[in-house]
């Protein structure tokens, strides 16, 4: 089977080398990125040996002329505005568009948001929701779907990472210090359904959290990737989680982003907290007894 690969970030390498261990041809990558497009990702070969196997980044609109039998997505955090993209202006054949490896990831997290939202509102708990590190909104959309009559507080600086949290960060992780720039205050709250309820704070975290000390919150998203500012939501937000709330943070088994699984354990240790996974391959649920 001819693949080719849409999206050049951090899971396009991961899932391509599902795609050659399954004996799988790839033709190239395509990102919407243009400062991607023209580079090249590098792999391991899958029989190992020292080689590597390189393949150009190229412009979606390849697609109009390669001849493919399937379009892997790897974007999990905009996969549906791929499709949409695929689909409606490049006219690729639903039956050729493969979004299984990012949809396993956001399924799991998604029916995890469903059901604790259910539960919240099953036990009438108190207080309003947030998310720290939001970029394009897709992971907030379902938080303010789902908790229709709250106040959703979204925490981020909209345009990359902040130099300043880097600083711990292994050099792998520093590389990317110029990604997730393609967001903004705009397009986050264009896909809000409910979003006279959300209150946008935009900048460093936590200087972003002032004057909200006596706020109190039933379920919270960390998605931030780096220690310091995972470490600064927990300490900020835990003391302020009502009892049965959630605050659940992404990428702590991601063995890029160390940061994050250091900075759980560091606060869950120091403070007696215990957590679960949920599922996804990737987060880590703590709660409030």
């Amino acid at each position: 089977m001819k693949v080719v690969i849409f999206g050049a970030g951090l899971s396009g390498p991961r899932y391509a080398h599902k795609i050659l261990e399954q004996g799988h041809e790839i033709l190239c990558f395509v990102d919407n990125d243009t400062a991607k497009q023209g580079k090249r990702v590098t792999l391991d070969s899958a029989g190992g040996g020292g080689q590597t196997l390189a393949y150009e980044i190229k412009p979606p609109q390849i697609l109009l002329e390669l001849h493919f039998d399937k379009v892997l997505v790897s974007t999990y955090m905009c996969h549906r505005e791929v499709v949409q993209q695929l689909e409606s202006e490049l006219k690729i054949p639903s039956h050729k568009i493969d979004i299984s490896l990012v949809t396993a990831r956001s399924t799991a997290r998604h029916t995890f948001l469903e059901n604790f939202a259910k539960v919240a509102k099953e036990r009438n708990l108190a207080g309003d929701v947030a998310e720290c590190g939001v970029y394009r909104g897709e992971f907030a959309r379902l938080i303010n779907l789902h908790f229709p009559t709250k106040k959703l507080y979204l925490f981020d600086i909209f345009e990359s990472f902040a130099p300043q949290d880097m600083e711990r960060e292994i050099p792998e992780v520093q590389s990317f210090l110029h990604v997730f720039t393609n967001t903004s205050v705009e397009l986050v709250l264009s896909k809000m359904p409910y979003a006279q309820n959300c209150i946008v704070r935009k900048g460093w975290f936590p200087q972003t959290a002032k004057g909200l000390e006596d706020e109190r919150f039933c379920f919270v998203s960390l998605d931030t990737d780096l220690y310091d500012p995972i470490l600064a939501g927990l300490e900020f937000f835990y003391p302020r989680l009502v009892s049965g709330g959630v605050i659940l943070v992404d990428d702590y088994f991601d063995p890029l982003f160390v940061g994050v699984l250091q900075a759980v354990n560091e606060f869950a240790q120091k403070n007696h907290v215990s957590f679960v996974p949920i599922g996804d391959s990737a987060s880590i649920a703590l709660t409030k007894g």
